[in-house]
């Protein structure tokens, strides 16, 4: 019995059926639903948009020192006929008569410095330590493992202090207000989980199919790794470094109020180097006469530690292959 053949009317909806999205398009979309990431993707595009601007949102100079003015509380406290607040300080001063809303907003710049110029040498460097040992294994893979391993043994916190104790007062120590010592000092030892990270999924990706057979094509290791292995490997790479951020800005915080973090100054005309580590160490010191100058500081870290970390367990979540959605 002859059965007729399927009608273009009839083919024309499974043809047209929704194609499944990509990674990245689905990923973007969980993002996009997740509540906590958006705002906290909202919150730090506000923070990088207060930093980008600083010098043009801040109403007064960061560093300029007015003695009269000293440790006036914020517009809103007028409890105390002693010390009245001045309109033209929103935020109050501190113990030298400097604002605080303009040191806040410069400090917001020099944390998210912080937190993506180290960032930078840790992907540069553990990347590529994780490519090389873990595609290429034997010698190479152990030499560059026990390298990464020494570097991981020691404390954290104590190798960086050593380390910016010991080059504190040469040159390059200097440099910036200290902040180039930072970086260097942060990322000395952050680079060692992105390495491991990357040699796990490199371990993972060689052996699959597509892999093996850019081999059999004669497709030279260096444009395997690059357009092959490095892709496949940008989802953890990316939630790594949404979670690292936070952790350096609050290192530097930490630095900064032992006193071994970046140095104070008076350079009106560049009055970059102001930290909110400096101002939470200012403010600790004067906490009884001027609580302000300590409760604006930690606020400002820890609501950008916080948005960072939203983004983080949403970038984890949109980029888990196990959940995603059939």
């Amino acid at each position: 019995m002859a059965t007729s053949a399927p009608t273009a009317g009839a083919a024309a909806p499974e043809l047209s059926a929704q194609q499944p999205r990509s990674l990245w398009a689905d990923a973007m979309h969980r993002l996009l639903r997740n509540r906590a990431a958006v705002a906290g993707v909202c919150v730090v595009l506000i923070y990088i948009l207060i930093a980008l601007f600083a010098p043009l949102l801040a109403p007064k100079n960061p560093v300029e020192q007015t003695a009269r003015n000293s440790l006036r509380p914020p517009v809103w406290v007028t409890d105390n006929p002693n010390r009245m607040p001045n309109p033209a300080n929103l935020l109050g001063t501190d113990s030298n008569g400097r604002d605080i809303l303009s040191r806040l907003i410069f400090g917001t710049r020099v944390s998210l410095i912080v937190g993506v110029v180290p960032q930078l040498i840790i992907l540069g460097l553990g990347v590529t330590v994780g490519l090389v040992s873990g595609f290429n294994g034997g010698w190479i893979d152990n030499l560059l493992m026990r390298i990464t391993e020494i570097v991981a043994a020691f404390p954290d916190l104590l190798f960086i202090i050593t380390l910016t104790v010991a080059f504190r007062d040469t040159l390059f120590g200097k440099a910036l207000g200290g902040l180039l010592l930072i970086f260097t000092a942060l990322a000395a030892v952050s680079w060692t989980g992105m390495a491991r990270l990357v040699r796990g999924q490199v371990l993972s990706l060689k052996e699959k199919e597509f892999v093996e057979a850019a081999r059999a094509l004669g497709i030279p290791t260096g444009q395997i790794l690059a357009r092959h292995i490095l892709p496949n490997t940008m989802a953890p790479i990316i939630v790594s470094v949404s979670f690292s951020i936070p952790g350096l800005i609050i290192s530097e915080a930490i630095l900064t109020f032992l006193g071994v973090g970046m140095r104070p100054s008076v350079d009106l005309a560049n009055p970059l180097p102001t930290s909110l580590g400096q101002m939470m160490q200012e403010g600790f010191s004067n906490l009884s006469s001027g609580p302000w100058m300590l409760l604006f500081p930690v606020a400002m870290i820890s609501s950008l530690v916080l948005a960072f970390t939203f983004v983080g367990d949403g970038l984890r979540d949109a980029l888990d292959p196990r959940d995603r959605e059939g």
